[in-house]
């Protein structure tokens, strides 16, 4: 009976921990770094003209990945020891948004970032303009103001073509809560419509939270833009009562697993594709009461980066919590006993290992260069998703892979989907999934179920049976899958 109820009370306590908002670590790295806009030095930088992407470059990777750049890691030079050939994207943070829907560049370094920018373009890698904004009320004015709207829009558009960024991605923290559905969607949609139609190449895509805490319409913000860079980290941290990992795969009720499945179940059922899973290149260090996993906490100490922590735990010994499926270490200087949190490894691979199975658009990490000059982490995405070389890329949407939507839409009751099959060099033929579902997720309908060649596919769907709503119809072949909405009105 104890350990029942000890069971029971330790499972209260990790469901408990995480269960408001708080600041996200975008945000307290910036405060804690608002010091080098007066101090830091500017970095040298080249009076070269910046060079668009080079599109000749074909990236040997199965998934994006998206790394943030932030200003003070640029100016310590972290971009040289960076393997670009590993780097999708390159997200320069940040360009500040005011209320009045001005945005300003870095401040220091000097901006523009010539040779970072360079350097990636000519690698293949893309560079993407990060813009924040950490206030509920500024937020607001810029998203409802008419004015400062415009400016907003207007300030992109210059920003991308001076310096031909390759996208933007909005870091909007702390909606009020009643700005997180409509509003943000419809803001967001125009400024995926403004900034495609400079070219439809460019990328648009919003670093969202790894809960819904209020408000949020996860699956109307995705289909506003691009894509959606889940932050799936800060479940532990400077609020902490008791000890844990900022991103647990497992254990209590919130959890990077349970973001992916429940709080954006729908999109990674249906529209893998618009997700990126961001993970953490830092974790919470504390001062605790004892040496014990989910020990009661003393003090935060502060935010430790893979750099620092790696090295640590190979001193004192890396631990495992098969609770939270993440690695820590502890130790003691005199009486005081420190834990700190942070993901090897092994503890990474877990957390891309998702991505995959989940066929999501890719990975991406807070924060480029807090693994120093260390090769752990980069050896880790080559072996996760670099392609052998000699080996076809398998992709989930392959150029010659496409499922396009049905015809007529909205339909009655009658309506005819196309598909698309990519020739496969290891399998001359592979099974064929094509199937309806309703909002819930439940299957409604097998259209394919069979064997089937590389080539062009049509199949009539006959909904007489099913009621007025929103279907989902969903393409599997291999590796790949790819799925569509459409609207039966009786």
């Amino acid at each position: 009976m104890k350990k029942i109820l000890l069971i029971i009370f330790t499972i209260l306590i990790y469901s408990n921990n995480f269960s408001q908002e708080h600041k996200s670590i975008h945000e307290l790295d910036r405060e804690a770094h608002k010091h080098l806009l007066l101090e830091k030095s500017a970095r040298e930088n080249v009076s070269a003209e910046i060079v668009p992407l080079n599109k000749n470059v074909t990236k040997n990777l199965s998934k994006s990945v998206f790394g943030y750049l932030p200003y003070w890691e640029y100016a310590n030079r972290a971009d040289e020891s960076f393997n670009f050939d590993l780097l999708t994207h390159i997200a320069l943070f940040d360009f500040q948004a005011s209320s009045t829907g001005a945005i300003s560049e870095p401040v220091n370094p000097a901006w523009p970032w010539t040779d970072l920018i360079n350097k990636a373009h000519n690698s293949g890698t893309k560079i993407i303009m990060v813009i924040t904004n950490f206030d509920g009320n500024s937020i607001h004015s810029i998203i409802t103001g008419p004015t400062p709207r415009w400016i907003f829009m207007n300030r992109v558009k210059s920003l991308i073509k001076e310096n031909s960024f390759d996208g933007v991605n909005i870091d909007f923290e702390s909606l009020n809560t009643a700005d997180r559905g409509d509003l943000i969607i419809e803001f967001m949609q125009e400024l995926s419509d403004t900034v495609h139609n400079i070219s439809p190449d460019l990328e648009v895509s919003y670093a969202a939270p790894a809960v819904n805490w209020g408000g949020w319409n996860f699956n109307g913000l995705a289909q506003s833009c691009d894509y959606l860079f889940v932050m799936g980290y800060d479940f532990y941290g400077s609020w902490s009562s008791t000890t844990g990992p900022t991103a647990p795969l497992s254990g209590g009720t919130y959890n990077v697993s349970n973001t992916i499945n429940t709080q954006y179940g729908t999109l990674s059922t249906f529209y893998p594709e618009k997700l990126i899973l961001g993970v953490p290149y830092f974790g919470p260090h504390w001062e605790t009461a004892n040496t014990n996993e989910g020990s009661a906490i003393n003090k935060f100490v502060t935010s430790v980066r893979f750099k620092d922590a790696q090295p640590f735990s190979e001193t004192y010994g890396i631990k495992w919590s098969t609770f939270f499926k993440n690695s820590w270490y502890t130790y003691s200087t005199g009486s005081t006993v420190n834990q700190v949190w942070y993901d090897d490894s092994s503890s990474m691979s877990l957390k891309y290992d998702l991505a995959i199975s989940k066929k999501l658009k890719g990975v991406g990490m807070w924060a480029l260069g807090y693994d120093g000059a260390r090769k752990e982490l980069w050896n880790l995405l080559e072996e996760k998703f670099v392609i052998p070389v000699g080996v076809e890329e398998e992709k989930n949407v392959p150029t010659d892979f496409a499922l396009e939507q049905n015809y007529p839409n909205p339909f009655n009751p009658t309506t005819t989907i196309k598909y698309s099959i990519a020739a496969n060099t290891k399998e001359n033929f592979q099974i064929v999934q094509l199937n309806v579902y309703d909002v819930i997720g439940e299957k409604v309908a097998i259209l394919v179920n069979e064997i089937k060649s590389s080539g062009n596919y049509e199949v009539n769907f006959d909904a007489s049976r099913l009621t007025s709503g929103i279907y989902f119809y969903r393409l599997s072949y291999g590796n790949n899958s790819l799925s569509r909405k459409m609207l039966l009105i009786k």
